[in-house]
């Protein structure tokens, strides 16, 4: 509690913090502050049209920075406060408060009601919402661990609270309910038929419309990539390259996303895998067997995808 006492100290002073949430790492700051909120952009180096997610610790903090509709309200309290999935909603903005900056300027805000008890005590403790992306460089591989931030970002921040691994390890989902049909920009923990199922509805993807315009965080083409080159969908590794596995196989690999085929483990592991495996001193190349796209294997597919994308 003491090391949250000074992070809330900091974050109130206008300064960048770094905590785990139950997705990624999160790079925290005051929602309000456009100084604070600038500081996320410039420590990552984020261009300041990709917006970020207000988190709030209840859906009454959240009632006062968006327009809630019946639809958005049953399933913030479904996934939020029922289920604990990490969901990202994106709303008409209410609360003129909220830094421009964060919200890229966008006449919407994301919000995300976050899993996990540091981030949760972090927010409540410091009293209103916190702006936050993932702890990294922008575009770099995101951190599912202390010693992750600590590696790219530690020189940078001026605290990084330790939470050990986080327990999802991919980005939450991202639903826009500011337009009708429902869109989700972006997949992650929580699948296209579970909100289907609350709303009693069929919704889209980016892909059902071809979005193009950054209208939420994640979405861009380039993202979670490492320095080396990665080769998706192997059948196994060429040239020098490492090679993560996926399953039971013959193939010679240099880690296993998951040996029984178990998404959630693979999900878990894929960031710090990637992480582990991003040294041109060892290898030419990152190279990653194709993944089963269904449930949370759509995620995991939208996330090497932009990993391996060119700029």
């Amino acid at each position: 509690m003491e090391e949250l006492g000074l992070a809330v100290e900091l974050l109130r002073r206008g300064a960048v913090v770094a905590a785990p949430t139950d997705t990624v790492y999160g790079l925290f700051a005051d929602a309000m502050n456009d100084e604070a909120v600038q500081k996320v952009y410039d420590v990552k180096g984020r261009p300041s049209c990709n917006p970020l997610i207000a988190h709030v610790d209840s859906i009454e903090m959240a009632k006062n920075l968006a327009r809630f509709s019946e639809n958005s309200l049953e399933i913030a309290r479904y996934f939020w406060l029922e289920k604990k999935l990490p969901l990202t909603i994106i709303l008409p903005i209410i609360n003129l408060n909220i830094s421009r900056l964060a919200t890229a300027g966008l006449p919407t805000i994301a919000l995300r009601l976050p899993n996990h008890p540091m981030a949760k005590t972090l927010i409540s403790m410091f009293g209103g919402p916190l702006a936050a992306p993932s702890a990294n460089t922008s575009m770099s591989i995101s951190p599912t661990s202390f010693e992750m931030v600590k590696s790219d970002l530690g020189a940078k921040i001026p605290m990084i609270i330790d939470g050990g691994a986080c327990e999802i390890g991919l980005e939450s989902t991202i639903l826009d309910m500011s337009r009708r049909p429902y869109v989700i920009l972006r997949p992650g923990g929580v699948i296209q038929s579970e909100i289907e199922e609350v709303l009693r509805e069929k919704i889209l993807t980016a892909s059902d419309l071809n979005i193009k315009k950054i209208s939420a965080p994640g979405i861009m083409k380039k993202h979670y990539s490492p320095n080396l080159p990665l080769r998706i969908n192997a059948a196994y590794s060429t040239h020098g390259e490492a090679f993560i596995a996926f399953g039971e196989t013959n193939v010679k690999y240099d880690m296993n996303l998951s040996v029984s085929g178990n998404l959630k483990e693979a999900a878990r592991n894929l960031f710090s895998f990637l992480k582990k495996l991003d040294n041109s001193a060892l290898y030419s190349g990152i190279a990653i067997m194709p993944i089963p796209n269904f449930d949370i294997g759509i995620a995991i597919n939208d996330r090497i995808k932009r990993a391996a994308a060119k700029l």
